[in-house]
């Protein structure tokens, strides 16, 4: 595009230069004045090949030839030079300068009597004297005014391009932040589905392997066993419902089915069918949560408990809802570790503490924080451990 401009710029300028000699030289003898008008002529038509990469500079020295050779006589088609060189400032420069550039080219043109002096000239000899200055200033006017109709409107144009531009840039990072948003809930939900369950399949399995070594009953399956049938049975179809969620496309549908309060019961049964005491306790009067706020105090009752299970083992423990105006108080409080060995998962290490900055405590301050809620957690005298969290309700009374 631009190299299409140099060569529209370089033919103008030919015929512009033609034309200008041939109008200085016609019907004139030649002299030295007659060359000295020639060759400002040249001065003045021949910088438009570089008005597009210094209009400033072309105008200034376009209209000084123009001027220079009105003043010695008929400057012939050179008088449009600096019109156009005027319209390249207009269209390419600030408004300030291309004002002060229109100005200048109205005091040289009539400093000169270009107009009065060759309007006739150009008109078939009809003298227009008096309206001569007044064409003039409308001929000059009329170029600024056209340049800098362009220059305003190329520049909206640009604006709207830039907007257009900056929304796409937001929408964007707007859809690379709801990714990422959502990713990480998907990951807290995978940590707190595997991570319940399987602690629970290993207090189970571990119970069961030590009633097998000490000789149980063999008849049938145990209750141990069928615990871990359910457990695992349960963990799959909540897995399954949520890697289905993943495969629905960019777009994919909320699950129908989250687990809230109103499921707290089975999981406390779950916990207490694989040998952990669990009491729950409900002050003040219950209400009817929105459903982000039910999720999330479902799943930090979970995960707490997951936690007492993995580094207290089966621990006597307290799960208390406290109903406080317009919030929902949790406690989670684990009593000392019974003196009895813990089964453990094969691989399981020490270096994950109650209280650390695992996945399960970090996803719980993330979960609660979004609500606008807090989370404390850290040890009781005598071994215990506990985990508070308020979160603001934003349900009706039950």
């Amino acid at each position: 595009m631009a190299a299409r401009g140099r060569a529209l710029d370089a033919l103008v300028t030919l015929v512009l230069l033609g034309g200008s000699e041939a109008s200085i030289l016609a019907g004139a003898g030649w002299s030295a004045a007659v060359l000295v008008q020639a060759l400002l002529g040249g001065a003045a038509v021949i910088p438009l090949a570089w008005r597009r990469q210094a209009p400033v500079v072309v105008w200034a020295v376009s209209t000084a030839a123009a001027t220079a050779i009105t003043s010695g006589g008929s400057p012939g088609i050179a008088v449009l030079a600096p019109l156009i060189a005027l319209y390249t400032v207009a269209v390419s420069g600030r408004r300030r300068v291309s004002a002060i550039a229109g100005v200048i080219s109205l005091a040289c043109f009539a400093a000169t009597g270009l107009l009065s002096s060759r309007l006739a000239l150009i008109v078939n000899g009809v003298s227009l004297r008096a309206g001569a200055p007044v064409f003039l200033g409308v001929v000059v006017l009329a170029c600024w005014l056209i340049g800098d109709n362009i220059r305003v409107r190329r520049a909206y144009v640009a604006e709207l391009q830039a907007r257009a531009q900056r929304a796409e840039q937001d929408r964007e990072a707007d859809l690379a932040r709801a990714t990422a948003r959502e990713r990480t809930r998907i990951a807290r939900e995978l940590h707190d589905i595997i991570t319940h369950h399987v602690s629970v399949i290993a207090v189970q399995a571990g119970a069961a392997r030590m009633i097998t070594e000490t000789g149980g009953s063999a008849t049938g399956p145990t209750p141990t066993w069928a615990g871990v049938e359910a457990t695992a049975r349960q963990a799959l179809s909540e897995l399954r419902e949520l890697l289905g969620v993943l495969r629905q496309g960019d777009d994919p549908p909320v699950p129908t089915h989250h687990p809230g309060l109103g499921q707290l019961e089975p999981l406390l049964d779950e916990a207490r069918r694989a040998g952990h005491p669990v009491l729950l306790r409900t002050e003040g009067n219950g209400y009817d949560l929105a459903p982000s706020t039910d999720l999330c105090a479902y799943r930090v009752i979970q995960e707490a408990l997951t936690n007492v299970r993995k580094h207290q083992g089966i621990a006597e423990t307290c799960v208390t809802l406290r109903y406080q105006g317009r919030q929902l108080e949790i406690e989670v409080a684990s009593q000392a570790s019974p003196q009895r060995p813990r089964p453990q998962p094969v691989g399981q290490g020490s270096r994950s503490q109650p209280g650390g900055q695992g996945y399960g405590l970090a996803g719980m301050r993330e979960r609660v924080s979004l609500l606008g809620g807090q989370l404390s957690a850290r040890p009781e005298q005598g071994g215990g451990f506990l985990v508070r969290a308020t979160i603001p309700v934003q349900g009706s009374p039950a």
